[in-house]
Order: structure tokens, then C-alpha cells, then sequence
């Protein structure tokens, strides 16, 4: 019968909704609707809602689960280059496994909490290295910027072995340069 309320065994809760959302999101993010999340968890979209307030926070939320899948960098990690470089390739990985979804994660990025959270360990750690709160920050930015620029450079589509791996070797080129470049800096001070 239309219309008809369809039944959940367990109640409903934001945590089942991003887990569903994540499920729908790993096959195809274009897949990912409120009515899909409806279906997959076996309610209509209306019991939704009661839960989240529409797409925009579904995406939201999902960004944020998937950012707490990160790699942590802590501060006492020993090398705080290397924890970045850690931290960067892991969030790449991360990402991989959630194709298309690459442009949610940069539109909530900014205000996100958990994106913060990383930002705040990794320039701590930088900053353990000796840097100032302005260097770190700029290294953290520059690393940022080159990550933003490779999945973009990506238009959707999963990354290949080579693009992994060109990756990589950019992240270790300018990650070791600006090493140099700033140990120098303190050198000469």
C-alpha cells in the first residue's frame, strides 16, 4: 500500500544514518540522497529528518566520520615531517576509499571541527621541529594546497598507481624542501 510507514527493527539514530550515508557514498556519491539513506536503512524519508535536517548536513556528517578516520599526528610523534607526510598520505588513502566524495570533504573543510583538529595537531607537531606558529602554519598550508590540487587534478575519477606514486614523490619533494629551506632560516638567525 503507498504511503505505508515502513518498519525498523532498531531505532534510528544519526550514527546509523552516516553509516548508511557512507555505504551508499563508497559505490557512488552521486547515489547519495536523502531517499536512498531512507531506503538503505529501511525508513521513510520523513523518520529521516527527524534525525538530520537535509543534504547538506547528511554531507556534512559524513564528512566528519570520514575525517575521524584520519591518521592523529601527535604533537610527540618524534619527526613532525614525517608524521605530515604520515598524516597527508593516509587522508589520500582515506579518501580513495570513498570516491566522489572529494568535494564534499573540500566544501566542509573549513568549517569543519575534525579538519581543525588535524590542522591544530599537524602544526603542533611542525611546530616541535622548531618552527614558528607562522611557519607551521604556511608548511600545513602549502601540503594542504598541494593534496587539494591533486584530487582535483583527479575530476572524480579513482587515482591510478601513478598518480599515487607521483603523489608521493611530490609530497617528499616539497615537504624535504621546505625543511631545508626553513632549517637554513633558523640556521642563519
Amino acid at each position: 500500500m503507498t504511503g505505508r510507514p515502513k518498519v525498523r527493527a532498531e531505532p534510528l539514530h544519526e550514527q546509523a544514518v552516516v553509516a548508511a550515508a557512507l555505504k551508499i557514498a563508497r559505490k557512488r556519491v552521486s547515489d547519495l540522497t536523502m531517499r536512498a539513506v531512507a531506503d538503505e536503512l529501511q525508513v521513510s524519508v520523513g523518520a529521516l529528518y527527524k534525525h538530520i535536517a537535509g543534504r547538506d548536513e547528511l554531507l556534512a556528517l559524513v564528512v566528519e566520520e570520514i575525517l575521524a578516520q584520519a591518521p592523529p599526528m601527535a604533537p610527540d610523534a618524534g619527526d613532525g615531517w614525517l608524521a605530515l607526510r604520515a598524516q597527508v598520505l593516509g587522508i589520500q588513502a582515506l579518501m580513495d576509499r570513498y570516491p566522489g566524495l572529494d568535494a564534499a570533504v573540500m566544501a566542509h573543510s573549513p568549517k569543519s571541527p575534525k579538519a581543525t583538529e588535524l590542522r591544530r595537531q599537524g602544526m603542533a607537531a611542525l611546530q616541535q621541529e622548531g618552527l614558528t606558529l607562522d611557519e607551521a602554519y604556511n608548511v600545513y598550508r602549502g601540503v594542504s594546497w598541494l593534496w587539494l590540487g591533486s584530487r582535483v587534478a583527479l575530476e572524480g575519477r579513482p587515482r591510478r598507481q601513478a598518480d599515487i606514486d607521483t603523489f608521493a614523490e611530490s609530497l617528499d619533494i616539497l615537504v624535504s624542501g621546505l625543511n631545508h629551506h626553513l632549517s637554513r632560516k633558523v640556521s642563519a638567525s
